[in-house]
């Protein structure tokens, strides 16, 4: 493509693949110009520096998601946005590392905010109260996808585990009687386990102030 006729959205789709194909950490823009046949210079006339580029590529992959209108019960419904959007997240990892604040974040799912502040309002009639409700809910999502990565590449052993306590002598009773529970982590049901308990919790909270 002519450098006269290269978009920002042009420039946004090639550093989506680029940094798909070989990682955040070595994307630049020198090679980002180089995949796209063109002279650095021409991405800096489009963008002011990487900083503001990177922003335009988290953003567009915030929107693509798409909040599902969702069927079944009220907790049916928050369960599949919430899996949904972690679903999303953890797709595109290096999106999380580039949104470097929850404003910015919020601000490339505005389609996500506004159903499951819809959702909230359901359960918690006053604005306030369903912004708190839906704020517990969006960083539970934000928080698991965040870690998703570490939990499948955690170790299974409880060598470590059990070399400290071994140390720690009778310090920790309770720990030590619980610790042959402690193993590999299955992310995707620690997930769901969790955040139905979190959805039961809200609009249990909701019923005992009525």
């Amino acid at each position: 493509m002519p450098a006269l006729d290269l978009t920002p959205d042009d420039i946004v789709d090639v550093a989506r693949d680029l940094i798909a194909a070989e990682g955040l950490d070595r994307f630049s823009m020198r090679r980002l110009a180089a995949a796209l046949d063109v002279n650095p210079m021409t991405i800096y006339l489009r963008f002011e520096n990487k900083g503001a580029l990177l922003d335009a590529v988290a953003a567009a992959s915030l929107a693509e998601f798409e909040a599902p209108v969702g069927t079944g019960t009220w907790s049916e419904q928050v369960l599949e946005l919430a899996s949904g959007l972690r679903r999303h997240l953890i797709a595109d990892r290096d999106t999380l590392r580039l949104v470097g604040d929850g404003d910015r974040l919020s601000a490339g799912l505005l389609g996500t905010l506004d159903r499951g502040l819809e959702l909230m309002a359901e359960v918690y009639p006053a604005p306030a109260d369903a912004v708190d409700a839906f704020r517990v809910l969006f960083w539970h999502v934000v928080g698991s996808a965040f870690v998703a990565d570490a939990l499948e590449t955690m170790p299974g052993s409880r060598g470590g585990l059990d070399t400290a306590l071994a140390d720690a002598g009778d310090a920790y009773p309770h720990l030590v009687a619980h610790a042959a529970h402690f193993g590999p982590v299955d992310g995707d049901e620690l997930f769901l386990r969790t955040t139905t308990e979190l959805i039961a919790g809200l609009q249990a909270g909701r019923e005992t102030t009525t």
